[in-house]
């Protein structure tokens, strides 16, 4: 049933119902658990992905993996040896050269924690010499910056979409990025206007995205209105937004 499916949905979207409609009409006998059954396994073995909730990507679109920088992830060893159970999400928006016409004169590296460790940890980072600020500091700081690599340091939210890793370090998801590149534009400000609508086209042709997980998101950070006028302004959301 597997190879049907595939050769049905070629290419598509479609609801999880879509494709239960056509695996009973093609075999009456099967029943939808197993349809489901078969789809989660094609989702495991990336031959599909899964886009929205009940909604799938037939087209050949591999999942973005963050790339993270030999100093970020310098910077990740030091935390792990220092803070042995703190989990950290780390975000390197250097991954988003990719996706824009103009590049960045400077990177940044969010690092992302519970509040109350922040402190500790921004603190640990200066004495080792690294580049590093508090979020509500980075603005003022800015001018400061002495590298083209700072760091900033921020307390995470309760809805944390993410990448794990290795031990305590997660990578954030493309679904988080893009949202967060809206949300904060006081440490993202290289990343917005024209460009900002160029990483947004570019990464959702090029990736798959899970929609539905991404506007949740956006909606827990106060910004889906925002959120959704960009992704309307991008070919692969037009052929899902029915779905979702």
């Amino acid at each position: 049933m597997k190879k049907e499916i595939m050769e049905r949905f070629s290419g598509q979207y479609c609801t999880i119902d879509e494709i239960v409609a056509f695996a009973i009409e093609t075999d009456a006998g099967i029943s939808r658990k197993t349809v489901i059954w078969n789809v989660n396994d094609l989702v495991k073995q990336g031959a599909v992905t899964r886009v929205g909730r009940g909604v799938y990507s037939f087209a050949s679109k591999p999942r973005f993996q963050q790339i993270i920088s030999d100093a970020a992830l310098d910077v990740c060893s030091l935390l792990s040896e220092q803070f042995k159970y703190l989990d950290v999400t780390v975000t390197d928006t250097g991954a988003l050269g990719q996706f824009m016409n103009l590049q960045p004169f400077a990177t940044v590296v969010s690092l992302e924690m519970k509040r109350a460790a922040t402190g500790a940890v921004l603190s640990a980072l200066r004495k080792d010499g690294v580049d590093a600020y508090a979020k509500s500091d980075f603005t003022q700081m800015e001018k400061y910056v002495s590298s083209s690599q700072p760091f900033v340091v921020r307390a995470e939210l309760s809805v944390n979409p993410s990448l794990t890793q290795e031990k305590n370090i997660r990578a954030a998801n493309l679904e988080k990025t893009l949202v967060d590149l809206v949300c904060d534009d006081d440490i993202y400000g290289q990343y917005q206007g024209a460009e900002l609508q160029n990483i947004y086209r570019n990464a959702t042709e090029k990736y798959a995205v899970n929609y539905s997980q991404m506007l949740k998101y956006a909606s827990a950070r106060k910004k889906k209105a925002a959120v959704t006028e960009l992704l309307r302004d991008t070919d692969e959301f037009a052929k899902v937004s029915e779905l979702l």
